[in-house]
């Protein structure tokens, strides 16, 4: 998590992040002119994007540019079962073919916090009398 531009609320404990400091600082003004989706994203860029890709993150939304892959961390990934069967394969051949190079395949892990709903349904072939 970013720890620039994460300021305590005056006479509380709690933290919040200043996006509007961080887009403004790039571009002064910038801030209110951004559409409201662009300031939500710009929010989770500053609470999660690594220190060093901050900037050039953020000026993808503030000059509408399209030329980097734009860094996205949603707060909790959902996946189906279906869905989140085929993740936890391509999770489980991922750790294989690092331990396979010699490498930690209990570093392999998801960035963001991801829950699986697994649903089971029951088929009746034949009712009861």
């Amino acid at each position: 998590m970013n720890k620039d531009y994460r300021k305590v609320l005056s006479g509380t404990a709690l933290e919040y992040y200043d996006t509007r400091e961080a887009v403004n600082a790039i571009e002064p003004g910038s801030y209110e002119g951004l559409p409201y989706t662009s300031r939500i994203l710009a929010e989770q860029l500053v609470r999660r994007c690594a220190p060093e890709d901050l900037t050039a993150s953020l000026e993808q939304l503030i000059y509408r540019k399209r030329d980097l892959d734009f860094p996205w961390y949603p707060a909790r990934v959902v996946c189906h079962d279906i869905l989140g069967q085929t993740a936890l394969v391509d999770l489980a051949g991922l750790r294989d073919a690092i331990a396979e190079e010699g490498g930690d395949p209990s570093k392999v892990n998801p960035v963001v916090p991801t829950q699986l709903l697994v649903v089971f349904f029951l088929y009746f072939e034949h009712g009861g009398d």
